[in-house]
């Protein structure tokens, strides 16, 4: 059974492409973004940190390889503003260098996500019958993010291997849940699957050069994102793993009824600062005045 969203029709990528000829008229800046679910929840975001410039609509071009393909063919480097996912691709050296393309700091736009009073201000809005000072204490934003940590972190370099040397396996495309599990408000790893995913990897890495080994792909993984804080994680790993491990928390901890995933961002997203993207605002911004 596929799910509404699978249900919605999506537009071709030559329609995506396209569409900003119609709506240049109504935007001061205009911003195109990957994925096209994500469009209202960059439209918060941007109108949040450029309240001044008038942005009716955002184009969601379907991918990365999508948006730097548009990105080369652009008219007007100060008007037209390409954002994408920081990923893996510094770390893989992929970033590419173009006058009007943004990366973000951190992994995904999903990886700003963490700050604890808009979580507090959603559940809050979900059960307003709960006591705020009690939400605040039962909400231990840094135990729930340590424990994530614990557990993503031989998940994250397992992927990170994949990304970089094993092509035709999936990876972050994987759902956390294949490989964690969630009891008495703990996540832990699903060692039988984790161990099913190194043997994939190990196949498919002896298929490409029967000189490389996972152990030795792992040691330099582990060098390369040298990830030993929250703070790393939330800057590194995969922001749709944190925040959707952060939903189910939340939901079961205050009893609150489970939302899709994007639904959820959004609420979270309306209540948020966004402090953490000023330094990309402000390149932007210089960018376009120059």
């Amino acid at each position: 059974m596929i799910t509404v969203e699978e249900s919605i029709p999506t537009k071709s990528t030559v329609y995506r492409a396209a569409e900003d000829i119609f709506y240049i008229q109504f935007n001061d800046i205009s911003f195109y973004i990957e994925d096209e679910n994500q469009e209202n929840f960059y439209h918060r975001i941007l109108s949040k940190l450029f309240p001044d410039i008038k942005i009716e609509k955002i184009f969601p071009l379907g991918g990365k390889d999508n948006v730097l393909e548009h990105c080369d063919t652009c008219y007007d480097i100060k008007k037209q503003i390409y954002l994408v996912d920081r990923d893996f691709d510094d770390l893989l050296n992929r970033k590419i260098e173009k006058d009007n393309l943004f990366y973000l700091n951190r992994y995904s736009i999903e990886n700003y996500l963490d700050d604890k009073e808009s979580y507090i201000e959603y559940i809050i809005a979900e059960n307003p019958k709960l006591n705020r000072v009690t939400v605040e204490n039962d909400l231990n934003l840094n135990d729930i993010l340590h424990n994530v940590l614990n557990v993503l972190n031989d998940l994250i370099l397992l992927h990170f291997v994949v990304q970089g040397k094993c092509p035709t396996l999936k990876n972050v495309s994987l759902s956390y849940e294949r490989f964690v599990d969630y009891k008495g408000g703990i996540f832990s790893l699903k060692q039988d699957q984790i161990d099913w995913y190194k043997d994939q990897i190990i196949t498919e890495l002896a298929s490409i050069d029967k000189r490389l080994t996972l152990n030795a792909q792992l040691i330099r993984a582990r060098r390369k994102m040298a990830v030993k804080s929250v703070s790393d994680m939330i800057d590194i790993y995969p922001g749709k793993y944190i925040i959707k491990m952060l939903k189910q928390v939340v939901e079961n901890t205050f009893g609150i009824s489970s939302r899709n995933f994007n639904s959820f961002c959004y609420r979270i997203a309306f209540n948020s600062n966004f402090e953490n993207l000023h330094l990309l605002r402000d390149k932007i911004i210089l960018h376009i005045n120059e």
